[in-house]
């Protein structure tokens, strides 16, 4: 800073005289006549203006000395101390310090070895001071890289402007950050997530795409049909119905991928196999036989099978799905695809129930469904992304940090009809040339305990026929033991 004083002028004679005259004037009442200055007057007048002469240079003096003082002690600070300079950049603003004696190529290298930046990308601006704002000024060339500095007219406290293309991470740390003592608290058995203390807009964008999962209406399912064998899937239904459909129970679909004349793609069912299961009203509860998935496997090889769906079966209810049954079904699908990535998406999920009071257009006590979880679905649940509400089997709810994206609107909770798509087309009549006499394995009727006493007399085979296939159920019923 250079600090200036005034100095006024020293006084005229013709000024001293006038005060001369002003302060030795006379007046008198009525005619205010004025006399002459004497000689003492006028020798006084002449001290005082030697005096003001005499403290005017001296004052000029110091004033002269204290600017040189300034002056050199700022043109020491410019030569000899570093430069700090601003860098503003779409990542915020940043502070670098550079040499004096430094030119515009080590000032590049500088940027591409503290921010990340190479020289190629690097689009380099000075600063125009418009108004109260600092705005971007002259480009400067690859030409001037030889060129000092100083000659830029670029000293300490310089703003300059970085453009570039590229993404980067911002690698400032702040100390106070780093020793917060709850940054290494966490909860009870969870492992403490690796977080940013900087963030960029892209960098959030990416992130929150993670958590938020868009729902929409099911797309086509990728099997158009399926082909189930008879004597496989009655036998099925048959012991759902002697159990009353009392539990739920699992069994899964081996057969074929299949196309039919028109180049659509289906699956054709030719067994059910109902692996080891504790299941209840509630839950599906498969119970680990390392050694029987492994004969299975080699027996389904033998016969040229593989794993094409899986079969729900029920208690009634008012709604298709529930969230575990979703999840089951979705891994299970996972599975096929890794095996086959094209023809595992045909994996489909049928669903074994009784049916309602109120269904007075479907025919008989039980019937069959089939379905297919999506592609986002298969997805979600290999994700872990979402699970069964505590509260209700039909509702799927997030982890906190993630939401639902249904009808451009945010929720934590969704039911299950956009991650399943229903398949229509399972009446194609299809008879499987496979036949087993064994009996089935892993049947055990989980009936509810009440008083049940078989009947004396068992109806005849030809009773059987001419009664109807309900009272024929009912007549099954009284004959098998209880469990």
């Amino acid at each position: 800073r250079l600090a200036t004083r005034r100095i006024d002028s020293p006084p005229s004679d013709d000024d001293g005289m006038r005060r001369l005259r002003r302060d030795t004037s006379a007046s008198s009442f009525l005619g205010r006549v004025r006399t002459p200055p004497t000689a003492s007057a006028l020798s006084t007048a002449s001290a005082c203006r030697g005096q003001r002469h005499s403290a005017a240079r001296e004052i000029e003096t110091e004033a002269s000395l204290a600017v040189e003082r300034d002056c050199k002690r700022l043109f020491f600070r410019l030569t000899s101390a570093a430069m700090l300079l601003r860098v503003r950049t779409k990542d915020g603003t940043e502070r670098l310090t550079m040499d004096p004696d430094a030119q515009l190529s080590g000032l590049r290298s500088q940027i591409a070895t503290s921010f990340q930046v190479p020289v190629q990308q690097q689009q380099l601006h000075l600063s125009e001071q418009v108004g109260p704002v600092m705005k971007k000024g002259r480009l400067l060339s690859p030409n001037e890289n030889a060129t000092d500095l100083r000659q830029l007219g670029i000293i300490s406290g310089s703003m300059l402007f970085l453009d570039y293309e590229m993404e980067r991470q911002n690698t400032a740390v702040n100390e106070a950050y780093k020793k917060d003592p709850f940054i290494s608290l966490v909860k009870e058995g969870e492992l403490r997530r690796q977080g940013t203390n900087q963030w960029t807009l892209t960098n959030f964008l990416d992130y929150r795409s993670t958590k938020e999962f868009k729902l929409e209406a099911p797309p086509e399912p990728h099997c158009k049909f399926v082909q189930v064998d008879p004597a496989a899937s009655q036998s099925f239904i048959n012991f759902m119905i002697l159990c009353g459909f009392q539990s739920k129970r699992l069994g899964i679909l081996y057969g074929k991928w299949v196309e039919d004349d028109e180049g659509n793609s289906g699956v054709q069912v030719h067994a059910i196999f109902e692996p080891k299961q504790d299941s209840t009203s509630e839950e599906i509860a498969l119970l680990e036989d390392e050694e029987t998935e492994s004969r299975l496997h080699a027996l389904a090889l033998m016969l040229g099978l593989t794993r094409v769906g899986v079969m729900i079966a029920h208690p009634a209810r008012q709604y298709a799905f529930s969230v575990n049954e979703v999840l089951l079904a979705a891994k299970m699908h996972g599975e096929a695809v890794k095996a086959d990535p094209e023809k595992g998406k045909r994996f489909v999920t049928m669903k074994a129930r009784p049916v309602l009071q109120d269904e007075k257009d479907i025919e008989g006590v039980a019937t069959m469904e089939a379905y297919q979880v999506t592609d986002q679905c298969v997805a979600l649940a290999e994700r872990e992304a979402f699970s069964q509400s505590n509260t209700d089997p039909r509702v799927a709810k997030t982890a906190k940090d993630c939401c639902f994206i249904v009808d451009k609107k945010e929720q934590r909770k969704t039911t299950m009809e956009p991650l399943v798509a229903r398949v229509f087309d399972i009446a194609r009549p299809f008879e499987s040339p496979l036949g087993t006499g064994f009996p089935i394995e892993n049947r055990h009727c989980a009936r509810r305990k009440r008083t049940c006493t078989p009947a004396r007399n068992p109806p005849s085979e030809a009773t059987l026929r001419r009664e109807s296939f309900s009272q024929r159920v009912k007549a099954l019923r009284r004959l098998n033991p209880r469990s």
